[in-house]
């Protein structure tokens, strides 16, 4: 019925977001930069393509598989359903397969440069790559995992369990997302938008909290911790996530001034970069998001907090189109162009995009600010 296509039109949402936009986009600019800042070649480049063509695939079933399966009703073919059922397990685990094979590539060319020592630059923002990492396993295993639970219990899979769903959603978000973000821009920002050498042991407290809500987050998503116990423990994952994002915010120093200028080259405006804007409001909303989490944490623990500011949902979104989505799209369009040779062109339809990924995030979290009597 409609209420069980509104469920599996969530999960997907989130899904697609996370995994289809966010994680594929990341994962493919981490492959042309991370293998530089090693000092190496990328490691198995043929598997590339593949792994991209079977997350593409996987991601293709499991949405739409998800659809279909919610819109079959008692009266359906006992056949279809199996089918629809088998296609979004599949999707899933195609998914996972395609991840930790893209993980796998990068592990081999981390493995295959220089001593550590040797490139400082990387050493700085390993500890943020691991939990990335970790993160983005952790996710696929929650998912693949929901998809057993589903079929050896006999439920549709139009929708996956909510705590798993939900767990692999933050660790996708806060824990690889974020981690790996702030870990790219620490080296990125410097040379592209003359920003300040990053602030090492900053990022290093960033990477610690956000382990941590990284492990609180999978106690949770395995439903080893049963109420009230689960609950404190979801509240100490978005304490720990919160801490992290500003830690990762200062570490990167987004917000302070930017370099002098040495000998004849042109000042450099962020006013007249609408990449520039762009990150910088990226960073702004990862702060407000760490502020929603906080609220939502506060709030579980007996702290009076506004209802509406207490969402979790705020932070999610905050997250994802403020901080992920006005992120890809500035670093995206100042660098992908570079990889192809080009450089950056329409900078008007740029600053449009800038405007508009600003003003989705703010109309997402206005109805709750007006509710709150702002």
């Amino acid at each position: 019925g409609s209420g069980a296509w509104y469920h599996a039109a969530i999960q997907a949402h989130g899904t697609a977001m996370l995994m289809g936009w966010g994680g594929a986009m990341i994962l493919g600019v981490a492959l042309h930069f991370l293998p530089r800042l090693r000092g190496t070649k990328l490691v198995g480049r043929g598997w590339v393509p593949v792994l991209f063509w079977l997350l593409a695939g996987g991601l293709t079933l499991r949405i739409v598989g998800q659809f279909c399966c919610a819109t079959l009703d008692a009266t359906a073919p006992h056949t279809a359903v199996t089918i629809m059922t088998m296609a979004v397990a599949a999707g899933v685990w195609l998914q996972a397969i395609a991840v930790w094979g893209l993980l796998a590539v990068l592990a081999a060319t981390f493995r295959a440069g220089p001593p550590l020592p040797k490139t400082h630059g990387f050493r700085q923002i390993t500890p943020l790559l691991l939990v990335a990492a970790s993160a983005l396993v952790l996710a696929q295993l929650l998912w693949s995992v929901s998809v057993l639970e589903n079929i050896f219990g006999g439920r549709n899979l139009s929708t996956l369990p909510l705590g798993p769903q939900w767990a692999a959603e933050d660790l996708m978000l806060f824990g690889f997302i974020a981690a790996i973000s702030m870990a790219m821009s620490s080296r990125l920002f410097p040379l592209t938008f003359r920003i300040q050498l990053p602030r090492p042991r900053w990022l290093k407290i960033a990477a610690v909290f956000l382990a941590g809500g990284v492990a609180l987050t999978l106690a949770g998503g395995l439903g080893i911790i049963a109420d009230p116990w689960l609950r404190r423990c979801a509240s100490l994952a978005a304490l720990a996530y919160a801490a992290g994002l500003l830690a990762g915010t200062v570490g990167v120093q987004v917000f302070r001034h930017r370099k002098p200028i040495v000998g004849n080259q042109p000042p450099y405006r962020i006013a007249e970069d609408p990449a520039a804007v762009g990150v910088a409001s990226a960073y702004l909303w990862v702060v407000v998001a760490a502020l929603f989490l906080l609220g939502f944490a506060l709030h579980q623990f007996g702290v009076h907090v506004p209802l509406p500011l207490a969402d979790r949902n705020l932070a999610r979104h905050t997250a994802g189109a403020g901080f992920m989505t006005l992120l890809i799209l500035s670093v995206g369009w100042k660098m992908l162009p570079g990889f192809g040779g080009g450089r950056p062109r329409a900078r008007g339809l740029m600053w449009t995009a800038v405007g508009l990924g600003n003003a989705a995030a703010l109309l997402r979290i206005l109805p709750a600010l007006l509710t709150w009597g702002i």
